[in-house]
């Protein structure tokens, strides 16, 4: 059903006139504004020019250029003598169409006031995910929807994806639901010998490990790595604290994107049977391999050994604000972890739950598939960005994940963000993953947005990077 003309008019074009550059531009990336964030939806029909015209207060020659540049972009159908009609947002797996150069103009209009996010590394838009019936999920809700193991189907549903899509054999009552993986580390961190040991990571690690351990009363200490990942040696080592954890990330490490290989696994995996240390491993990005034809990853180390502790979220396979992690530990662990959840929260979200179990229910290989293709192509589109239009900076296409781990020729790269900022690009500084002070000189960018925002970002970040050069080379050498 058609929205009537006032609510073309304030709604879609209620703040045209705010927005830079000509009259017929502004009322074009308004428009493309509201069919990329959803409001206007496929195939409603745009007013005819000179009813909007006059709803907006233009010339009926604007609105004709307007559409016009619309229709050039693909975001606008005429048809003959039915009208104008909206084609709808891009797919999340669309290339860049022919007229991307009319598309990204429109872009750098609607986003004009808006800061592109490529510091989360999460994706930020649901057109990805695999069809689900929301009513269904709310019909499999029952009873009071607090236990805090979680809901059946949704341990149900985990158990199921580790064991078919990960090489993990789980069993539902070997997982424990949490509010995203965040959860279950500062749960981990606190049921496994409490205030005792350390934990052992490598360095750069995940960025909010410490956040969840605060407060636990554990140290974390940098052990040696090398491209393979943490030494098992330095594990081992770690060992002689009581009580001691092992953080690892062997499929898709958060933010270098490696893959650990099988055989550092079995050494790691030996460690743990040894009884030295309790492994925990990562599992939030282990879904996402970016290789053409990937082999499969090497089993996950808590397929090798039971001292090992899984952890994953549907965080960054389907959508973070969902808030839903699990672990997967066997017992006696599994229950102390159940009585720490509820002693926090009570049970995590059983709506987000449910709608978790039907997405998790509709993944299957094709699926996967197509979403590893349309990330991959994302890595390669921003990797070839960064090469074209800041050749200085270093990166190397990661075997999984989200993000670029990208290596600035700075001493630091903190003051480089927040004039990255000021060009409305928000980008993760390495010193929040850097626990030995080796990687302040790092960045890392997300690639989970469109390809056409992500040539906007490396843009912006090309104009802010000549700014910073230029401040850099202006400053005096500090007397001596």
């Amino acid at each position: 059903m058609d929205q009537d003309l006032s609510w073309w008019s304030e709604v879609v074009f209620g703040r045209w006139r705010d927005r830079p550059g000509p009259a017929y531009q502004r009322l074009a990336a308004a428009l493309l504004d509201a069919v990329n964030h959803g409001v206007i939806r496929a195939e409603a029909r745009v007013p005819a020019e000179r009813t909007l015209a006059a709803a907006v207060g233009v010339s009926r020659g604007t609105v004709v250029a307007c559409f016009e540049q619309l229709v050039a972009a693909g975001v606008l159908r005429r048809r003959q003598g039915s009208g104008t009609f909206v084609v709808g947002r891009r797919s999340w797996a669309a290339r860049p169409a022919a007229s991307s150069a009319v598309t990204l103009m429109l872009l750098r209009m609607a986003a004009d006031r808006e800061s592109i996010d490529l510091s989360v590394s999460a994706p930020s838009a649901l057109r990805h995910l695999p069809p689900v019936d929301p009513a269904a999920a709310w019909a499999a809700l029952d009873g009071h929807g607090l236990d805090p193991a979680g809901l059946p189907q949704l341990r149900a549903e985990v158990a199921r994806h580790l064991t078919e899509h990960q090489q993990l054999p789980t069993e539902a009552d070997q997982v424990v639901i949490t509010a995203g993986a965040q959860e279950a580390l500062w749960l981990l961190g606190r049921a496994i010998r409490p205030h005792a040991g350390s934990v052992v990571t490598g360095c750069p690690t995940y960025p909010g490990l410490a956040g969840a351990l605060a407060g636990s009363g554990r140290a974390i200490v940098v052990a040696g790595a090398d491209d393979a990942g943490v030494s098992p040696g330095a594990i081992e080592r770690a060992g002689r604290s009581p009580g001691a954890l092992a953080y690892l990330m062997p499929t898709g490490h958060n933010p270098v994107g490696v893959i650990m290989p099988a055989v550092r696994r079995q050494s790691i995996a030996a460690v743990a049977d040894a009884g030295r240390v309790t492994v925990v491993e990562d599992l939030t990005l282990a879904d996402l391999t970016l290789a053409t034809r990937p082999p499969p990853p090497p089993a996950p180390l808590a397929a090798l050994s039971t001292r090992v502790v899984a952890v994953g979220s549907v965080s960054k396979l389907f959508w973070g604000g969902l808030r839903v992690g699990w672990i997967r530990a066997a017992e006696p662990l599994r229950t102390a972890i159940t009585v720490r959840k509820a002693a926090l929260n009570l049970a995590t979200s059983a709506v987000s739950q449910a709608i978790a179990a039907q997405l998790l229910a509709a993944t299957d290989a094709g699926w996967l598939a197509a979403h590893r293709t349309a990330l991959a192509q994302r890595r390669d589109h921003l990797a070839g960005l960064i090469a074209d239009w800041l050749p200085a900076w270093r990166t190397e296409p990661p075997a999984a994940g989200l993000s670029l781990w990208v290596e600035l020729p700075l001493d630091a790269a903190d003051a480089f963000a927040h004039v990255a900022a000021r060009h409305g690009v928000t980008v993760a500084p390495g010193s929040g993953a850097c626990l030995d002070g080796r990687h302040r000189q790092f960045i890392r960018l997300s690639f989970a947005e469109q390809l056409d925002t992500l040539e906007l970002a490396v843009e912006r970040l090309a104009a802010a990077w000549r700014v910073h050069t230029q401040n850099l080379a202006a400053t005096p050498e500090p007397s001596r």
